[in-house]
């Protein structure tokens, strides 16, 4: 590919009369010249931030390279398994979030196809990617910042401490209802499995009802490693680059058990907790596996819905795939017991799965 590239600078057809030693330098000067400017116009494009997707309905402009990224203010915000993200600022003050990818292992040509793919993903439940970067030193997405943090962060930061404020029944139900639909818009637009569903990955809004599932569609990108045992990882994948929809769905179920018993099950040391909660489930009262947060704040039918929760929890993490519901059949399990519980959400949420940007802009997003 590169020395046809160069050839588009090459003359068609030369006539050089050997004999002239200074026409062949004046000609050997001028080729050289056209080389380098070639070269160092291929270096620069190949650095420079390439917009995907759209913002307020209109494709976005700008002219940023990596440099300019590089050479902005940023905050580090954490480290995650596809790489390092940083809080920095743009031009007319937007703010966003700069994710440095690390052990990028697709061509130019297989990035850029799957970032225009996932760029151009529209819902109010997945955090829309918003440009790139692809050179040889650095791989960068650029996607919104969510000031309000992850549901990682909401649902055990600060445990144990006086200061902490427990997250209740119904921003947590809010907050599966939000990963579902996410997951279930993937599965139908474009089709593609979400592959890295977790707490830690869902990011929140001033309004609940509006969280938002990142880093999906993309493992595709990244060097093969085998995919690390326990956690949000269904049971029969061998490759984290190959996701499906029922290993999805198995990530769903382990991000509800999570929010149902407060306990996080991707720490270092993989902790199974599905293996737990049955195993408490079939020892003890099955209460004994919810948040003890959860229920000392219980009130009306609370208790009915987180059980109902929990059996469609299980049902998520069935070890056989084919045992599992439907993305689209665990959202409605959802609503059923959102509607059931006379929450505000249903009324909130009303028209959220397959919202356009549009929608989402006028939840007050922070960009």
């Amino acid at each position: 590919m590169y020395p046809q590239r160069l050839g588009a600078i090459m003359p068609q057809r030369v006539s050089l009369n050997v004999t002239d030693a200074r026409s062949g330098e004046a000609f050997i000067a001028s080729l050289l010249g056209k080389m380098v400017k070639f070269w160092k116009r291929e270096k620069q494009e190949n650095r420079r931030l390439v917009f995907v997707g759209k913002r307020d309905g209109a494709p976005w402009q700008h002219g940023f390279d990596l440099e300019d990224l590089l050479r902005a203010s940023a905050e580090a915000l954490g480290k995650g398994s596809l790489g390092t993200s940083y809080k920095t600022m743009l031009e007319e003050m937007t703010v966003v979030v700069v994710k440095r990818l690390r052990n990028v292992a697709a061509s130019r040509e297989e990035f850029t196809a799957c970032v225009e793919v996932v760029g151009g993903v529209e819902h109010l439940n997945l955090a829309p990617v918003r440009g790139y970067v692809y050179s040889k030193d650095e791989c960068l997405l650029v996607g919104d910042y969510f000031p309000a943090g992850s549901l990682s962060d909401r649902l055990h930061g600060s445990r144990g401490t006086d200061d902490r404020t427990p997250m209740d029944w119904e921003a947590r139900i809010c907050a599966a209802l939000c990963a579902a639909r996410g997951v279930a818009h993937l599965h139908t637009v474009p089709g593609l499995a979400h592959g890295n569903v977790k707490s830690s990955n869902l990011l929140l809004r001033t309004d609940i009802d509006a969280a938002a599932l990142t880093d999906y569609c993309l493992n595709q990108l990244f060097a093969p490693a085998p995919a690390s045992p326990g956690g949000y990882r269904a049971p029969e994948l061998m490759d984290a680059r190959r996701p499906t929809f029922k290993s999805d769905v198995y990530s769903l179920g382990v991000l509800f058990l999570e929010l149902l018993t407060g306990k996080f099950p991707d720490g270092n040391d993989a902790f199974d907790l599905p293996r737990w909660v049955m195993s408490v489930m079939k020892e003890e009262w099955v209460l004994e596996a919810l948040d003890a947060e959860l229920l000392r704040r219980l009130a009306g039918n609370a208790e009915e819905g987180m059980l109902k929760l929990l059996l469609l929890a299980i049902k998520c993490v069935a070890p056989v795939p084919g045992a599992r519901p439907d993305a689209d059949d665990v959202v409605k399990g959802v609503e059923e017991i959102v509607e059931e519980q006379g929450s505000t959400a249903t009324e909130k949420s009303q028209g959220t799965h397959g919202a356009s940007e549009e929608e989402e802009q006028s939840k007050g997003t922070t960009l």
